[in-house]
Formats: C-alpha cells, sequence, structure tokens
C-alpha cells in the first residue's frame, strides 16, 4: 500500500496511487440517471456494448479518486482549470486504469496551485483520455 501524503505538498513527478475501475452497466446507468441523460448510445446494445458515458470519464479522472489523494481535515481542494482530450470511446464493460502525475506547483496571488496529468487506458490498451488539471487549496477559518 502507498503511503499517503498530503496532496498539497506534493512537487513535480510525484505520482498518485492508479485507480482501476470497472464500468459495469450499473455504474453508467446511475451516472446516466443523475444526470438525465438517456441517449441510446449509453444504454442500447447494437453491433458494440453502450458507450460509457464521457461525463462519468470526467468524474472518474479528478485527481481526488486516486487512493493516496489526501487533504488534512479542514483543507478542500478548488477546481481551477481543466484541459481534456477524448482520445477513443469507453465501452460499458471496460476496466479502466486511471493514472495521475503531479507535473507543475506554483504560486499565484499568495495562493499554492498544483498542475496534474490524467490518463486512462482501457483493458485493450486504448487510450481513452488525456488530461490536465489544475488545483488550488483553501483551509477552513473560523
Amino acid at each position: 500500500m502507498e503511503e499517503i501524503q498530503n496532496f498539497a505538498l506534493l512537487k513535480p513527478g510525484a505520482e498518485l496511487a492508479p485507480l482501476t475501475v470497472t464500468v459495469t452497466p450499473e455504474l453508467n446507468q446511475q451516472f446516466l440517471y443523475a444526470m438525465e441523460d438517456f441517449h441510446p448510445r449509453y444504454i442500447e446494445e447494437g453491433k458494440d456494448r453502450p458507450l460509457a458515458h464521457p461525463g462519468l470519464l470526467l468524474l472518474l479522472s479528478f485527481p481526488s479518486k486516486s487512493p493516496s489523494f489526501y487533504l488534512p481535515t479542514g483543507w478542500a481542494s478548488i477546481h481551477s482549470a481543466d484541459e481534456v482530450t477524448f482520445l477513443s470511446p469507453a465501452r460499458v464493460g471496460s476496466q479502466l486504469l486511471i493514472r495521475w502525475k503531479i507535473v507543475r506547483v506554483w504560486e499565484k496571488r499568495g495562493r499554492q496551485y498544483c498542475e496534474t496529468e490524467t490518463w486512462i487506458v482501457d483493458d485493450e490498451g486504448h487510450d481513452i483520455l488525456s488530461r490536465k488539471v489544475s488545483l488550488t487549496y483553501t483551509m477552513q477559518t473560523e
């Protein structure tokens, strides 16, 4: 098991623990109901399995989904920027491997920022998604 470290203190080159997720029909369907998106491409089986909803891929690829993501009590991450490239569709029934790497940290206007690169690959070796997410942090004040 990887050591849990305060995400706000990680340096460039640090990798978060990867996450493996199977896109079950139930997982995809729960997301579809939450989004009220019932397009047949996400539900019906034709010559191919239904597509995993792209919004579900965005949700799963956020850095806080890593098993090693940790912020101390009273801290919160704030999503400050995002750049996403969808490379191939993910299919219901696929097992996805999601990996994260810290690529840049900086300070701006007195706030610490962190940019994380994210990749999703399916169980057939297809690159599904590439993403850069920038986060900043806040802590509870009394």
